[in-house]
């Protein structure tokens, strides 16, 4: 009986529940701050029939996903820090939903410690206070990844519909997903012409176009609105254009359109940082600026930005670099006094890049031994990252990928001595 219990993750992780209540009730800012403006608006705007006020006056800055999510409580009037709550929940489950995943591939010691390593992830704790996207996000990658090992691992094609669902929905949430699911779809169609077993190809193919599927009323409101087709939303361009910054000092993260530097007030402070912004950019941004119309200023922002990467093309690829940089150890910024933090950092983002080569290594040397399941996982993981590197990227658009990274490092834990002998049994046999 004790060991059943201790087998049920909905019983072992669940003291974390009320631990993430308790890092919300402690942290939570009496007002909204930031992103969580823009999400409870949009989620007004819903409840009164709209999404996006009308040209010129678009806003498209975000998908639809998580204001939906919001919606019922904004309706209902309820306390944003009782909506907050919901946090700790989509936490909760995505811990358990990767130990879930992982228990159908490795030994319940392994889905335990790294349903554990997900369940204190400092990174995901920081951000639980704040009504943001992540923690909703994590949940839906988390279940992804259990969907996705369904399919494989138990060979039930009844989990293909939820994974195509769950997908799509984190494509609502996070519009990045809409160029992932289009890379991948092209990636795997190809593969399915070329490789034998069409079978294992055609389940990721069923499940992008299922995720395509879901996106299709927001693309067809955007479409309407912008006239453009396959419009995700027109915050890409200003993210593009602060990312392929030409100057000195500047390191790809994002800038306040006024030029305040202030999106960071512990970090920056000095005035002559601000004088150095306008002197920089205030040109470029008061003619982009001058347009009314937002899908118009997010194509002159796509124009200005691919000007600076042709121009300076060894500055963008630096600040790529710093950009992986800044997911990894939340550092370099531009213009930025150094922060004691950045100690912390270094310590948990080396962790994070160390075993993900060494993964990479067991993965390359192993890759006719891996299950199928991580390989689709691995691709959409590294899709995504590629993509969000040539944006401003911060911690948080690494973070939602660590249910992925934990499954795949949690397998070759689990597996990699079998791994090893599969390959050299195959190189003798060769």
């Amino acid at each position: 009986m004790i060991k059943k219990l201790s087998h049920n993750p909905w019983l072992v992780f669940s003291p974390f529940l009320f631990y993430y209540a308790y890092i919300i009730i402690i942290n939570k800012w009496p007002s909204l701050y930031g992103d969580e403006i823009r999400y409870v608006e949009y989620a007004h705007h819903i409840i009164h029939g709209y999404y996006s006020p009308p040209a010129p006056h678009i806003d498209l800055w975000n998908g639809p996903g998580y204001p939906i999510v919001l919606l019922p409580f904004i309706a209902l009037k309820i306390r944003v820090i009782y909506i907050t709550f919901l946090n700790a929940v989509y936490q909760y489950l995505a811990v358990v939903f990767l130990y879930k995943a992982l228990s159908l591939t490795a030994s319940h010691k392994i889905a335990l410690v790294s349903g554990l390593l997900l369940a204190v992830y400092p990174n995901a704790l920081s951000i639980l206070p704040i009504l943001y996207t992540e923690a909703f996000t994590g949940f839906l990658v988390s279940s992804f990844v259990y969907c996705v090992t369904q399919c494989y691992i138990k060979k039930n094609n009844r989990y293909l519909l939820p994974a195509g669902l769950v997908l799509g929905y984190l494509t609502l949430t996070k519009i990045i997903f809409g160029y992932v699911l289009a890379i991948c779809l092209v990636i795997f169609l190809i593969l399915l012409l070329l490789k034998k077993e069409k079978s294992f190809y055609l389940r990721p193919v069923y499940i992008l176009l299922i995720a395509y599927a879901v996106t299709v009323p927001y693309l067809t409101y955007t479409w309407q609105m912008t006239g453009k087709f396959f419009y995700w939303g027109n915050s890409g361009g200003m993210s593009l254009y602060w990312m392929s910054t030409p100057f000195e000092h500047e390191y790809g993260d994002w800038k306040m359109p006024d030029l305040s530097n202030k999106q960071y007030p512990t970090l920056f402070k000095s005035p002559e940082a601000v004088a150095l912004l306008k002197t920089n950019h205030s040109k470029e941004l008061k003619f982009i600026l001058s347009h009314r119309n937002a899908v118009v200023q997010d194509e002159l922002f796509k124009q200005a930005a691919f000007k600076n990467i042709e121009k300076n093309p060894l500055k963008f690829a630096s600040n790529y670099c710093n950009n992986f940089s800044r997911m990894l150890f939340n550092f370099p910024y531009s213009y930025a006094w150094q922060d004691a933090a950045i100690v912390k950092n270094i310590i948990i983002g080396s962790l994070i890049l160390w075993s993900t080569v060494a993964g990479i290594i067991l993965t390359i040397v192993n890759w006719r031994g891996i299950i199928f399941p991580v390989k689709p996982l691995l691709l959409i993981a590294g899709v995504y990252l590629l993509l969000s590197g040539a944006l401003s990227a911060y911690p948080r658009q690494l973070d939602i990928m660590m249910p992925v990274l934990l499954f795949w490092l949690g397998y070759l834990a689990g597996n990699v001595m079998k791994l090893d002998l599969r390959f050299s049994g195959s190189t003798v046999a060769g």
